[in-house]
């Protein structure tokens, strides 16, 4: 792009966002003499807005009074100046750092294309630390993802269950013998009480 191009680019962003507080066009302008302007469309009604290089109340309205900054930020969807910059502000240096992400880069080759058309060029480091998180949770016939070990376990725990509930069925037909035990004693001491009472009549 020509240099009135960049700095025009430059210039909206200072707009947007405020005058850089080294900005590199003071060879032009003393920093106390800078100060640009322009009229934004925001939400279909036209507003003038004009910003001075200074530390506070540096945007300023139509009548040249100190607005928030908030009247120009609420618009942007909570985006930084380098992500605006970077979504919106294509250049000869931007394109140059995402064909060189897509040489550096291995994968999807949409992917690739995404990252060079918007200018992402951490997009890929990102899509590829979420692709390890998510094969760290499960990964097909791997034995040490966090998915793969919860079955282990809950497999475990079950066969733990089944354990417990056989020595309980072992235990309840324990106390089932014992009954019919207890049962058959009494019933022998009492015919053998008849016995003894019948061999003392007879004696």
């Amino acid at each position: 792009p020509s240099s009135r191009m960049v700095t025009s680019v430059a210039g909206f962003l200072d707009l947007l966002f405020g005058i850089e507080e080294r900005s590199k066009y003071n060879f032009i302008h003393e920093y106390s003499a800078m100060r640009l302007g322009a009229v934004l469309e925001l939400q279909g009604v036209e507003q003038a807005f004009t910003r001075t290089k200074q530390r506070n109340n540096s945007l300023l309205d139509a009548t040249g009074k100190p607005v928030s900054e908030m009247a120009i930020t609420a618009h942007l969807a909570g985006l930084s100046r380098d992500a605006y910059e970077t979504m919106f502000s294509l250049d000869d240096d931007t394109l140059e750092a995402g064909g060189e992400a897509i040489l550096e880069s291995r994968g999807d080759l949409g992917k690739l294309l995404f990252t060079a058309s918007a200018g992402l060029g951490h997009a890929t480091e990102k899509l590829n630390a979420l692709e390890a998180e998510a094969d760290a949770l499960h990964r097909k016939q791997a034995q040490g993802t966090e998915i793969a070990l919860l079955k282990k376990r809950l497999a475990d725990l079950k066969s733990r269950r089944d354990e417990i509930d056989t020595l309980a069925s072992t235990y309840e037909g324990l106390e089932s013998e014992h009954r019919e035990a207890a049962q058959q004693y009494e019933s022998i001491v009492n015919e053998r009480a008849v016995l003894v009472a019948r061999l003392e009549a007879i004696a």
